[in-house]
């Protein structure tokens, strides 16, 4: 039987094998106390990456000790995050077969077996936009066949796009002349994620307009700040995709935004967008773009998290965190090749209810 408890400590000294104390959430019968774990027992997760406080599921087994007594320990040990979810890395992907094998970060059940999955069984992202090497995280699912035969599926799976570097690469006359690209896109990165608890809401507005034209959408358009009264922050198109968006530090901006919202859906309901193009010499001009025909949403864009919203007769109205468009922005830095299209395809998708 399953259990659940929370990691009280950790021991990882040099010579000694790993282990840790739990928890447990319920009594366990014939034992009293914590209940010890070895880090060659956890599913999932190396215990260098654990910390005290974090959720575990696991079963009790007895461990028959040198001395000859018998102590109940904690095995099959698996990391609950919010989803309860595994993760690991593609080594082998058929595009037109649409199926895959993985490698988990941790074998499974002491198993070191490669899992195999499928393409309907991907979540956010289509198996084309999928490349070997590429990170992501999964459900296990158990699968009955008549036969007897129990197989665990590989389901609900998303990718894991890459972390932010959190290391800052020092860039000065004196060291420029030695940085590869590697320090070049580290620097980029850093930089960017350094900035964005911006406080200002004009600051953030250009933040993220620049965020978006480095994503690599050329259709984008920003409104004049000094003519804004009651419009959006700005606009793009990119392949299929059609955006109107606003940019807030409001952390409950559901109700003061309503009015607009319905203002900016009902501007995406017309057939075409008339924008009004700022010159370099200072003048403007408009521009007419047709969006018929087009998946047309609506982005709040905060510094909280990504959530769908609601419908408006077809226009999704969504919440984007700024960290989310970041993360894609890196996905595609460190990437060999990510086509317009592939990028069309994640921003339209992205939601993380």
């Amino acid at each position: 039987m399953k259990i659940t408890g929370t990691i009280n400590s950790i021991s990882i000294r040099e010579g000694k094998a790993p282990y840790g104390f739990i928890v447990p959430d319920t009594a366990i019968p014939g034992h009293e106390g914590d209940i010890r774990f070895f880090a060659d027992r956890l599913v999932g997760i190396v215990i260098k990456d654990l910390k005290k406080g974090n959720l575990v599921e696991f079963v009790v087994k007895e461990w028959n000790k040198k001395d000859g007594t018998v102590e109940k320990v904690a095995e099959e040990v698996y990391f609950l995050n919010e989803n309860n979810r595994l993760t690991g890395v593609i080594n082998w992907l058929n595009h037109e077969e649409g199926k895959g094998f993985l490698r988990p970060d941790k074998s499974l059940n002491n198993q070191d077996k490669d899992l195999l999955f499928f393409k309907q069984d991907l979540e956010e992202i289509t198996i084309e936009n999928l490349s070997k090497g590429d990170k992501l995280e999964f459900k296990l699912q158990n699968i009955n066949y008549k036969d007897g035969k129990v197989v665990k599926a590989v389901k609900n799976i998303r990718l894991i796009l890459p972390d932010l570097p959190k290391k800052s690469v020092s860039v000065n006359k004196k060291t420029v002349d030695n940085l590869n690209v590697k320090d070049i896109k580290l620097e980029i990165s850093s930089c960017l994620g350094n900035c964005i608890k911006l406080s200002d809401s004009a600051e953030f507005e250009d933040y993220v307009f620049m965020v978006l034209r480095l994503l690599g959408i050329h259709n984008l358009y920003q409104y004049d700040k000094k003519n804004q009264a009651g419009r959006a922050d700005g606009f793009f198109i990119i392949g299929s995709l059609a955006v109107m968006y606003d940019c807030t530090l409001r952390k409950n901006f559901d109700e003061y935004k309503k009015d607009q919202i319905e203002n900016y859906v009902n501007k995406l309901k017309n057939s075409q967008m008339t924008i009004d193009i700022r010159l370099t010499d200072g003048g403007g001009k408009k521009k007419t773009l047709q969006i018929q025909g087009k998946n047309r949403q609506v982005w709040i864009i905060t510094q909280e998290s990504t959530r769908e919203l609601y419908d408006v007769d077809g226009i999704r109205i969504k919440e984007i965190a700024v960290q989310d468009l970041i993360q894609i922005f890196n996905k595609r830095l460190y990437s060999d090749a990510f086509e317009e299209d592939e990028l069309s395809a994640h921003l339209a998708v992205i939601d993380k209810n």
